[in-house]
């Protein structure tokens, strides 16, 4: 009877199992592996640089699902103006260099494991010559080297390369040598030397914004309380410019020395400070001419300086400027690149002699050419029954075409031109890159030379 019982519960308990089975299978159903997939991204440490700034990019291998990926080839590429820092890259240890230059690199990476993310570190140097005020992007691509299609991951990233937009200078206006007791007119302008025909798109990047100018004053110089020692502005856009004008009164013994500084710092679009850049003007304190106060030095002093003045102020000037006739104003950097050429629009026949002017033009070459190797100054030239007076600066050479009058008469009126160009745009010229737009004072000076403007005798006409 116990063999016919142990028997059936056998049979129920097959019974039931075979029943429950359906069920449980669907309740705890074996796993499947999922597919191994991975994604690629890149970021650089920066929106914007300078030259000579370093970029870090990294890029990250991110695998997911199931296994590991058993051959993946990894490379990263830049614009030009970006130059890879080799020995700073920096792969996952499963990944090996396979070819580098310096704009491009490429790995090998070998059964990366799902669930984990592999970063490379790759820095970048922004050249010393770098075209600024414009992107440059660097490109990563991956892809997987097993069987089935071959699918590229890519990532790309730009960075700005920031141009300094604002140039600053500090003038002085003065008569004569600062002395105890003088006046001198100050000057502290900042402008934005990029011209306003930039493509719109351009406009925000090009601006400079959170403009801080500092003002630092000699404490031998005495200005007005309202005189600013902080100037702040929102923003300077293409071709805009700001200034700060006062004047200092002299407060200082003989061989002190007075200045005034100014300091610029600004951000670009991205918020990225640039400066401090610095300008100064200083001099030294000297004495007045010495006067003695008895009566025959004081009338010796003024015949001397009566007939000085008879001689060399009215009578020659008078007789020499007033015969003078300037057809034809040249300026010309010491490279011997033509900034300005001017010509007398009254002046008869002139458009006829064109191949004069560019005989003209040619000889003043030749002149810039060798004229640096001398220290003279001043020259005269004569052809064609013409001449010209040629003043030779420290940057510049400026030459007049004369039809008529002795050329000597202009000396003093060119010299005077040339140091107006140096207060105007004497930063620019130090390091002139070309842009005759940054010397925008140059026409108004010319034209004035060459309307007389700098004569000794102004009332006079020709």
């Amino acid at each position: 009877m116990s063999r016919f019982a142990f028997v059936g519960f056998l049979i129920l308990l097959a019974i039931a199992v075979d029943t429950a089975a359906p069920a449980l299978a669907e309740r705890n159903p074996l796993p499947s592996p999922a597919a191994t997939t991975y994604t690629l991204a890149l970021a650089a440490d920066r929106r914007s640089a300078e030259r000579n700034d370093t970029i870090t990019y990294s890029i990250w291998v991110n695998v997911s699902g199931g296994g590991f990926l058993q051959l993946v080839r990894v490379n990263f590429t830049l614009d030009p103006d970006l130059t890879l820092v080799g020995a700073a890259v920096i792969p996952p240890s499963a990944c090996g260099t396979s070819t580098s230059n310096a704009t491009f690199t490429e790995w090998q990476c070998s059964f990366l494991h799902s669930g984990r993310s592999y970063r490379f570190t790759v820095p970048a140097l922004v050249d010393a010559n770098a075209t600024r005020g414009r992107s440059r992007t660097a490109t990563g691509q991956a892809i997987e080297l097993g069987a089935g299609t071959a699918t590229p991951r890519i990532a790309r990233v730009p960075v700005w390369i920031l141009i300094g937009v604002l140039e600053l200078q500090v003038t002085a206006v003065l008569s004569s040598a600062p002395s105890p007791g003088s006046q001198i007119y100050f000057n502290v302008n900042v402008t934005n030397i990029i011209r306003t025909d930039v493509d719109p798109a351009d406009v925000q990047n090009l601006t400079a914004y959170n403009v801080r100018i500092t003002i630092g004053i000699s404490p031998f110089l005495d200005v007005g309380t309202t005189t600013p020692r902080l100037r702040t502005l929102p923003y300077l856009a293409p071709s805009e410019s700001d200034s700060v004008n006062f004047t200092g009164i002299v407060n200082a013994t003989i061989g002190d020395p007075i200045s005034v500084n100014a300091t610029l710092l600004y951000d670009d679009v991205a918020n990225r400070s640039i400066g401090p850049k610095f300008a100064e003007w200083v001099d030294d304190v000297q004495a007045p001419p010495p006067l003695r106060s008895d009566l025959t030095s004081v009338l010796a002093v003024f015949s001397f300086a009566v007939v000085a003045i008879v001689a060399a102020i009215v009578i020659a000037p008078i007789l020499g400027e007033r015969n003078l006739a300037i057809d034809e104003v040249f300026l010309v950097h010491r490279s011997g690149v033509l900034i300005r050429h001017l010509r007398r629009g009254s002046t008869p026949d002139l458009r006829k002699d064109d191949d004069l002017v560019a005989s003209m033009f040619v000889a003043i070459q030749d002149f810039v050419r060798d004229s640096f190797h001398t220290k003279a100054t001043l020259d005269e030239l004569s052809f064609a029954g013409r001449k010209a007076a040629v003043l030779r600066g420290r940057y510049l050479i400026l030459a007049a075409l004369v039809s008529r009058g002795n050329p000597r008469y202009l000396f003093p009126q060119m010299k005077a031109v040339e140091r107006a160009l140096r207060r105007a745009h004497g930063a620019a010229l130090v390091d002139w890159d070309g842009r005759v737009t940054s010397l925008d004072q140059a026409g108004p000076i010319l034209e004035s030379f060459l309307a007389g403007g700098f004569r000794r005798m102004r009332g006079w006409r020709r």
